[in-house]
């Protein structure tokens, strides 16, 4: 009997124990177990554009967005932080936290120019963005109102040379900045630069005469020019665009060496985690394999574009470099 109870006694006092070692390895698990992420994305996506609605950078990242949200699963909301050429919306995503919330649909090609084109952009931004995705190849445009009597490049920059100073033209972003600046510094121009923040404020001027000519984005020009207000006389990448065949390049028309290539893509924070990069860059690339991606792109002067997270940072860095040369050619001085 004594011997009976000794045992009962011994496997009460086990269990105890066990339920003890237990209880202790969970108060010390609840910690880790609290911490840990939920699964990406469990909550809304916000989008940074860099320019105002309305612009040609809004028309390409709300678009964006909205081919998104059916796989984000997710609410995905646009954020328009304008300002200084983009320089603030970049500044912006490089203080954002790296978890795959904050995307920036933009230019790397601009990030890369503002570098050069201001004295107050961090010089470390290719350190603290990365640029994740690509989806389109675009080049800026050379317009003039439609009703100007100019067939092609050579009979304006005829016109130019006679008018001199007193010619003008628009330009918009680092772009069509760096074209501008670079048709004049090629063809020994002495029009004046007159910068608008987006390109449908420049179309009053263009209109009434106080514009001679402008360097504009795809998605303005193209619509403009749909709408008879604008005429397109040539593109500034070195080729023609394939959406494009039927408008000739700057170098075709006796502009040599002027090149200004860009490309639109997504831009996250560095220190975002891989698998959130790797996913982002998946909806990405399906959403430009889509034909009613593709055709967007077209109908707006872009070529479709797509690569991995790796190839597309590594266009971003090729491009600072590029975009450093190209500046100093168009002799472009840094403003504060």
């Amino acid at each position: 009997m004594r011997q009976k109870q000794f045992g009962e006694h011994v496997r009460r006092a086990l269990r105890r124990s066990i339920l003890v070692l237990i209880a202790a390895v969970l108060v010390s698990a609840a910690p880790a177990l609290a911490q840990a992420p939920d699964p990406y994305p469990s909550r809304e996506v916000r989008v940074i554009c860099a320019f105002p609605p309305g612009s040609g950078a809004d028309v390409w990242v709300r678009f964006f967005a909205e081919q998104a949200r059916p796989r984000v699963g997710k609410p995905v909301l646009v954020e328009n932080r304008p300002g200084a050429n983009g320089n603030i919306a970049a500044e912006y995503l490089a203080r954002a936290k790296p978890d795959g919330y904050t995307i920036f649909i933009h230019s790397p090609t601009s990030v890369a120019a503002n570098m050069f084109m201001f004295k107050n952009t961090p010089p470390d931004l290719d350190k603290q963005i990365l640029t994740i995705a690509t989806l389109l190849r675009f080049s800026f445009y050379l317009t003039v109102e439609a009703k100007r009597p100019w067939k092609n490049v050579e009979e304006l920059v005829a016109y130019l040379r006679r008018k001199g100073d007193k010619a003008s033209f628009a330009t918009t972003s680092p772009p069509g900045r760096l074209m501008g600046n670079l048709f004049k510094t090629i063809m020994d121009l002495k029009a004046v630069e007159v910068p608008y923040r987006t390109s449908p404020e420049t179309l009053n001027d263009l209109m009434s005469g106080q514009l001679d000519y402008s360097f504009t984005d795809g998605v303005f020009a193209h619509a403009q020019e749909r709408e008879q207000r604008l005429k397109i006389l040539a593109v500034g990448s070195k080729e023609r665009m394939a959406s494009d065949h039927n408008i000739p390049t700057m170098q075709e028309q006796g502009v040599p060496g002027l090149d200004v290539p860009g490309f639109f893509g997504v831009m996250v924070p560095a220190g975002t985690p891989r698998p959130v990069i790797d996913m982002i860059n998946g909806w990405i690339v399906d959403i430009v394999a889509q034909p009613q991606a593709r055709e967007f792109i077209n109908n707006f002067g872009g070529d479709p574009l797509s690569t991995t997270p790796d190839q597309a940072q590594r266009m971003f860095l090729d491009g600072i470099q590029e975009w450093g040369r190209l500046v100093k050619l168009a002799k472009i001085k840094p403003e504060g």
